[in-house]
């Protein structure tokens, strides 16, 4: 009996024995009671960035059990891109929209190694699509067409218009950042010709912008101006007294080119022409503007003919071709250019016609009363006119 406790006892020692000496073999195998594992943190400064903008990531929060040292940052950008780093910290440039899981291996002396994870969201630009003329004429409306514009995240969208490169809308020193005009689309008409450049900005809900230069060439409007004579005649009448002024004013000029005139002024007979000293007036143009004025005065060359008096001009314009082709940016432009050619403009202003009762004799006095201390006038102007008919032509 004492002899089979004993074989029994060394059984069970014998067997204690192999499993300690089985066991650490069997761990190293199965990874069981392997190196002491650290434990990884990260975050990001920030949790969404445009494409094209660095992101910094930080793991120097992990930690890792005590005797250990962490050696090792093994980082994964998820966009095929990888790095190490000895110390916690790193940046990373994304230039593709998207959604990334990024990670990082903390790896310490004894092998030991954990990962943690961080999702970053790259928002992309927007793509612009613009629709506009390149060339037009002035006078014409032009349409900028973003509206087929787009953002990859189908997020709502921003439009501003630079109209003007030369032109600082917002004087703060750059021609190149006004907004001018803000939506989808924009019109507006040139007055001016000449090369035009100026920008459309698109930016999405993230603040990522995208600008767009444009150009258009503004040409003048061609003109066909064939000039044609035109006599237009003027009459007035009244009555003067002695030493009185009657003062006529009108505006020519805006007939056309003035090029002659000529203008007459006639007496009533008196009723005893024979017996009766005639009356006399004298007629006085002015034209304020030119500073030029012309005075002439009534005779009577026959006591049977009517007092008058009479002045005549001529080529008080230059004359013009008689057809030709001209190019300017609107109608207003063209008849200013016209008004101005070779020093025409003469009499575009006020004319004044001033007839005065210089000598107006009595007719009939009875008992030194005069019934009739005046006379009667008639002015009758003619005025020959060069008349621009104008035709757009290339429309």
């Amino acid at each position: 009996m004492v002899w089979l406790q004993s074989m029994a006892s060394r059984r069970q020692v014998a067997l204690l024995l192999i499993v300690t000496m089985v066991f650490p073999m069997l761990a190293g195998c199965t990874g069981l009671g392997g190196p002491p594992e650290p434990n990884a943190r990260v975050e990001s400064d920030r949790a969404g960035i445009n494409a094209g903008e660095s992101v910094n990531f930080d793991a120097r929060a992990s930690t890792s059990p005590e005797s250990t040292v962490i050696t090792q940052y093994l980082w994964n950008f998820d966009n095929g891109q990888r790095s190490e780093t000895v110390q916690g910290y790193t940046s990373h440039t994304f230039s593709e929209a998207g959604v990334y899981e990024i990670s990082v291996t903390v790896v310490n002396d004894l092998g030991g190694e954990d990962t943690a994870t961080t999702v970053l969201i790259v928002n992309g630009f927007p793509t612009i699509s613009l629709s506009m003329p390149t060339a037009i004429r002035t006078g014409d409306i032009v349409t900028l067409d973003a509206s087929g514009s787009s953002d990859p995240e189908q997020g709502e969208l921003t439009t501003v218009w630079d109209l003007d490169w030369n032109v600082d809308s917002d004087k703060d020193g750059d021609p190149t950042n006004d907004n001018d005009a803000m939506g989808e689309t924009h019109q507006f008409t040139p007055a001016e010709s000449g090369n035009y450049t100026g920008s459309v900005t698109i930016t999405d809900e993230s603040d990522a912008s995208v600008t767009r230069t444009w150009d258009l060439t503004v040409l003048p409007r061609t003109y066909q101006v064939i000039w044609e004579e035109q006599t237009i005649t003027y009459d007035w009448d009244g009555y003067l007294e002695q030493s009185k002024i009657h003062t006529i004013t009108h505006i020519p000029g805006e007939v056309g080119r003035i090029m002659s005139f000529n203008a007459t002024l006639t007496l009533a007979m008196d009723i005893i022409p024979v017996m009766l000293p005639q009356d006399n007036f004298s007629l006085t143009v002015d034209v304020p503007d030119d500073s030029w004025s012309n005075t002439v005065r009534t005779e009577q060359t026959n006591i049977t003919h009517n007092a008058s008096a009479s002045m005549e001009y001529s080529n008080l314009n230059p004359t013009s071709e008689n057809t030709y082709n001209f190019s300017a940016d609107s109608l207003e432009e063209l008849l200013e250019m016209l008004d101005t050619e070779s020093g025409a403009g003469f009499g575009e202003g006020d004319w004044m016609w001033i007839i005065e009762a210089e000598e107006a004799d009595p007719d009939l006095p009875i008992d030194d009363v005069d019934p009739d201390g005046g006379n009667d006038w008639e002015l009758v102007v003619e005025i020959t006119f060069l008349v621009p008919r104008i035709n757009e032509v290339g429309v």
